[in-house]
């Protein structure tokens, strides 16, 4: 078996492991695709501390079942599966209460255990869904995504016909915005990236402000009449300010902080919008619970994902595309490692 560990800041290598045994209820993968993900950026740079050393990293992942252990049921050798890397505890009280995506000690695959950024992996059966025939791989690793932008719009609780303003054209905020359109919401996606922007028409998003040719503040207030959003939503993997995003929305707004938490220290900008216009403030870190609806919405082309990556890259070249991303991050939407 071989696997990408990440050793410390700079030091990943490309390691031969011995082979792993399939365990009851558990699942042996052959890697068909995995995705590099902002938090193995963040590890890799330094930014985000490794829960332990060394890990493999990935944390988005479609596989091919290559064998399966006793008690698994629903899944056979030959099933095309994608992995939920978040795994719940089921014992704390929001997991006993159906509340599972709010676990207290929730685990994310490739951030706080060894993911999936090796040729196979022995991961658990429950973890696992089957993927249509028409889901590409390559679409597949945008499926944690999706459900993370299903589980924003559930939380906060967007109603048909309302705006939601996303901050940060990436590709979460992209596939947000659509998921949005799919609620029958009205998304206005900001960023001072044209390009970004330009690709987000292409793919439907219909309002978009460029913060750097246009006022947002003046420009939201006409789309919605004046009265500014009922929702807003802050990626915070984009690089945009959090505190002026608050200005968007309007009085008793919801705001929700949409993705990694591990770079909230570096969110600026003055918080007092959240007093004066009493905001409702939230954090959506994961979309667990959300994977079969997102990969229906991907299965029926509801959210396009099909221009959103950059590149395909082999196996062996991981380390070089994972220090490019530090180099040069516009490059990138997301790369996909077919190993």
């Amino acid at each position: 078996m071989k696997a990408w560990r990440l050793h410390d800041k700079e030091k990943l290598t490309l390691d031969e492991l011995p082979v792993q045994n399939v365990g009851p209820d558990c699942v042996k993968l052959k890697t068909l695709a995995c995705g590099i993900s902002i938090t193995d950026v963040l590890m890799y740079e330094g930014k985000m501390p490794l829960s332990s050393s060394p890990l493999i990293m990935g944390r988005q992942c479609v596989g091919l079942v290559v064998e399966t252990g006793e008690n698994v049921t629903g899944l056979s050798r030959g099933n095309r599966v994608a992995a939920d890397p978040f795994v719940c505890c089921k014992t704390c009280a929001p997991c006993k209460s159906g509340k599972s995506d709010e676990c207290e000690k929730m685990l994310c695959y490739g951030v706080n255990d060894n993911g999936f950024m090796s040729d196979f992996s022995v991961v658990p059966a429950n973890m696992l869904y089957v993927l249509p025939d028409r889901v590409q791989d390559s679409d597949a690793v945008f499926i944690e995504h999706i459900a993370l932008s299903i589980n924003t719009v559930s939380k906060l609780g967007l109603d048909k016909g309302e705006h939601i303003v996303i901050v940060g054209a990436n590709a979460l905020g992209i596939i947000l915005a659509q998921v949005a359109i799919y609620y029958q919401a009205v998304p206005i996606l900001v960023d001072t990236d044209a390009e970004m922007l330009s690709l987000a028409e292409s793919l439907g998003v219909y309002y978009t402000v460029n913060s750097v040719e246009a006022d947002p503040m003046k420009k939201i207030f006409s789309l919605t009449g004046g009265k500014m959003a009922e929702t807003v939503a802050f990626v915070t993997t984009s690089h945009m300010a959090f505190g002026r995003s608050l200005e968007y929305a309007t009085n008793g707004g919801r705001v929700a902080l949409v993705g990694c938490s591990d770079i909230a220290d570096e969110l600026s900008g003055s918080f007092a919008s959240i007093l004066n216009k009493q905001l409702k403030v939230m954090g959506v870190n994961n979309g667990a619970r959300m994977f079969p609806a997102a990969i229906n919405l991907l299965a029926t082309r509801t959210v396009d994902v099909s221009k959103l990556v950059s590149c395909e890259i082999k196996f062996a070249d991981v380390e070089k595309c994972v220090r490019e991303h530090v180099e040069n991050r516009d490059r990138f939407i997301k790369a996909v490692v077919k190993p």
